[in-house]
């Protein structure tokens, strides 16, 4: 059935309990995994914000600091489970579109994901990343609440 899983993260509990769900996932059908992170947290430079923000450097470096705090713990579930798992991060505006393109390059054949609830505006403005991961996927997506 399925061979490669995919499992974003940006960190937050729902994250952890996709993880968890993709994780057993694959143990029960011998599958691999890939732990992916889309990396918001780097700012853009410009003249003013060089005097307020550390230089692009340093913000790349924190970010990537950070993808590797949160996919470290998720590598750790999955050898606990005797999952091959492989851990992959990058910089994007466009968590969705940084996700379906993941997917591809890893080979995937599932997308295991969080949905967080945001309701009211916040959805109107912002919508889901797992909206717009199903809307625009080729492969299955499985959505945890």
């Amino acid at each position: 059935m399925f061979k490669h899983i995919l499992i974003p993260t940006d960190g937050d509990p729902g994250s952890k309990r996709a993880a968890q769900v993709g994780i057993e996932l694959a143990r029960q059908l011998k599958a691999e995994v890939t732990f992916f992170h889309a990396m918001t947290e780097f700012a853009h430079a410009s003249a003013v914000a060089e005097l307020l923000e550390p230089p692009p450097d340093e913000l790349l470096a924190d970010a990537q600091s950070h993808a590797a705090k949160l996919l470290a713990p998720l590598r750790r579930m999955a050898k606990d489970s005797n999952v091959p798992c492989h851990l992959e991060s990058t910089l994007s505006e466009a968590p969705y579109k940084a996700i379906l393109a993941a997917a591809k390059k890893a080979k995937c054949d599932l997308i295991v994901m969080a949905s967080r609830k945001r309701s009211g505006i916040a959805k109107l403005v912002l919508g889901s990343v797992a909206q717009k991961v199903v809307g625009n996927s080729s492969l299955p997506v499985l959505v945890v609440n």
